[in-house]
């Protein structure tokens, strides 16, 4: 039995903090599972303990780097043997401040993971390395939720000072020990927490994300991660050489695959994908308004499956128009969905597309009906600085930006800018105003009102009592009113209206990319021009451009990923997340982590946990190869600056 008098002072202190932080790190994975029990689904109770002992790897990983140094001068100072009161409170203080900054990590990580299904990471301060941080911080305050997570902290940074004073105030036996055993316990404790901090003993690799990944129950093999070790790790990704640009394969494999897919026999040596378009009917000068719908998932209609009456209108919308019920958005944020609308480009991981030094010009839909003599504009709520949007889609075909500048200051409630109804509502006259010049116009415009921090006017009255819920209800109230408005102009008729999301929203875990958030509405409105079909194809946000062309009967010509739904068939869609991406067809899902060598295969129409990729491997590296090629010609057009077609062949 262990005699505890002979344990050096130094190692009962560094072990009962551990415990202590372990105590209270478990205690925010506790309220991480508590809120999101609806995403567990069926599992057993030994598979929740098993996420939980996965915890405490990743948590005494993040303990160990922050309490290295601090340990290896509490092992120097307990060699002099003398207790001393003043270097107790200075090491105290030294602890508190620093793991009271983890705990905030652990508090900011929980709205994060309801957002994105994903534990916190580098992606959460892009926006603060590129100048939007007075914008972010002011949507977090003005959110209370937010602002409650502070509170928590301040617990646990109160819980671990109290508790860790009382451990240095109240630990004996500083007098000194023999040098033998003190050496001994020193190598011991020192390796202990050396191993601690690699996570595991295999010599190769220590600790990784895709360690915490121990079955196919998406939610548990996330909840074992400790946000403080996925921020650190996604840091250091993000620093390697290998990160900087896509390497997927080389750039000639890549472009000899896309080539394949996208049916071109005879490409231009300079613009691998272009392709020009022409046409056999009539043309068409129809009004061309985009609106793309803040975090509007397909799973929030009742088309979608939801049953909670949401999107009545949106829902009539699909019964009445040129609609696609399997359409995917390219990534996570809503620069994707703004970049992908606009030009039909895929994002790549976390390049922030709109944010490239120097911005290149692109043919997309307002650049390419800009030649055709098309006005055009774009309407947001707020800051048109945001994210570069203005600085991009200058560069981009948009004539006319309309910002929160625009708007009276009295009407503007929000960081987020002005409610939904009222953008519509202003976007009105200037309308009028363009078609009475007697050119065609078109225009984008992004909602913003489902996003946080919420406002719903009070003269919107909500049927569900959730806010969550009711906020959806206005934003979809808003679309009835902008269309109520339009069809009373004389430019209604010769106006096709396009509906979209950015990206949706996490309303599902079944696996570790969640489907809500790439699902989304996609609408052709024209009533009495388009039929009213439901379009079972697999679509993709990026084929926006190409399929209102075709409707419009122009001939153009496509240096883009996007195809005509209505002339083409798209075998596969390609999504990113941070870290990981998604390619989907109407079969299979297919799911990489290339930093992890984490790959899954699952048949995802019947929510399937299984991973078929030992049994079907040739599908997997068929998806694979799709969406890898994709990015790859994407990454060299880029490089290259073969983004805009600039021959005439």
């Amino acid at each position: 039995m262990i005699n505890m008098k002979k344990i050096p002072v130094f190692v009962k202190i560094t072990v009962k903090l551990y415990l202590l932080l372990i105590a209270i790190y478990t205690v925010f994975r506790v309220a991480l599972l508590l809120l999101n029990l609806d995403r567990v689904g069926e599992t057993t109770a030994q598979e929740v303990m098993r996420a939980f002992i996965m915890g405490v790897r990743f948590d005494i990983v993040t303990i160990g780097f922050v309490i290295a140094i601090p340990t290896i001068i509490l092992t120097v100072f307990s060699f002099f043997g003398k207790k001393s009161r003043l270097f107790e409170q200075i090491y105290t203080w030294v602890l508190t401040v620093c793991f009271t900054i983890t705990f905030g990590i652990c508090a900011a990580d929980i709205p994060y993971f309801d957002q994105f299904f994903d534990r916190f990471n580098i992606t959460a301060f892009e926006w603060m390395a590129t100048g939007d941080s007075t914008f972010v911080f002011k949507m977090i305050f003005e959110e209370p939720t937010y602002i409650l997570m502070i509170l928590p902290v301040l617990v646990a940074g109160f819980v671990f000072w109290y508790f860790t004073n009382k451990i240095l105030k109240n630990s004996t036996g500083w007098e000194s020990v023999s040098y033998v055993r003190y050496g001994m316990y020193t190598a011991l404790l020192w390796g202990l927490v050396f191993i601690g901090m690699r996570g595991r003993l295999n010599e190769k690799s220590p600790i990784m994300v895709g360690t915490a990944y121990f079955g196919n129950n998406a939610m548990l093999n996330q909840l074992g991660l400790n946000p403080n070790f996925t921020l650190a790790r996604s840091y250091l990704d993000s620093k390697s050489p290998d990160n900087q640009s896509v390497r997927f394969m080389s750039d000639e494999e890549a472009m000899k695959n896309m080539q394949a897919y996208l049916g071109i026999e005879n490409p231009y040596e300079e613009f691998p994908i272009a392709r020009k378009v022409a046409t056999d009917g009539e043309s068409h000068d129809y009004n061309v308004i985009v609106v793309i719908m803040e975090s509007m998932s397909y799973n929030k209609t009742a088309h979608g499956g939801n049953t909670r009456n949401l999107t009545p209108f949106l829902d009539m919308l699909m019964d009445n128009s040129l609609s696609f019920s399997n359409c995917y958005t390219t990534g996570t944020h809503t620069y994707c969905g703004i970049y992908s609308t606009s030009v039909s480009c895929p994002v790549i991981f976390r390049n922030h597309a709109l944010k490239r030094i120097p911005v290149l010009q692109y043919d997309g839909l307002a650049a390419t009906l800009q030649k055709n003599g098309y006005q055009t504009v774009y309407f947001t709520t707020h800051d048109k600085e945001f994210d570069n949007v203005a600085g991009f889609l200058g560069q981009n075909g948009v004539e006319r930006i309309v910002s929160q500048s625009d708007y009276p200051i009295g009407e503007v409630k929000t960081t987020l800018g002005v409610p939904d109804d009222y953008m519509f509502r202003f976007a009105m006259p200037v309308f009028d105003a363009m078609a009475s010049n007697g050119r065609p116009f078109c225009a984008t415009m992004m909602t913003a009102s489902d996003h946080g921090p919420y406002y719903i006017p009070k003269y919107f009255e909500p049927q569900n009592a959730e806010i969550k819920y009711q906020i959806t209800e206005y934003a979809d109230w808003s679309l009835r009113r902008f269309i109520e408005m339009a069809s009373e102009k004389p430019w209604f008729d010769n106006t096709l209206f396009v509906f979209v999301a950015d990206h949706g929203a996490t309303l599902d875990a079944d696996y570790s990319i969640p489907l809500s958030y790439f699902h989304t509405p996609l609408v052709f409105y024209m009533p009495g021009k388009l039929q009213a079909i439901e379009n079972e194809a697999i679509a993709s946000q990026m084929d926006i451009f190409p399929t209102v062309m075709g409707i419009l009967g122009k001939p153009y010509v496509n240096n883009t990923f996007g195809i005509d739904l209505l002339r083409e068939k798209r075998e596969y869609v390609y999504f990113m997340g941070d870290d990981k991406y998604g390619v989907l067809n109407k079969e299979w899902l297919f799911i990489n982590k290339p930093a992890e060598e984490q790959k899954g295969l699952y048949r995802y129409l019947d929510k399937e946990k299984k991973n078929y990729i030992s049994d079907y491997p040739e599908v997997a590296e068929e998806m694979r190869k799709y969406g890898e090629s994709a990015w790859q010609v994407d990454e060299y057009q880029i490089v290259k600056k073969k983004t805009k077609f600039l021959l005439d062949k």
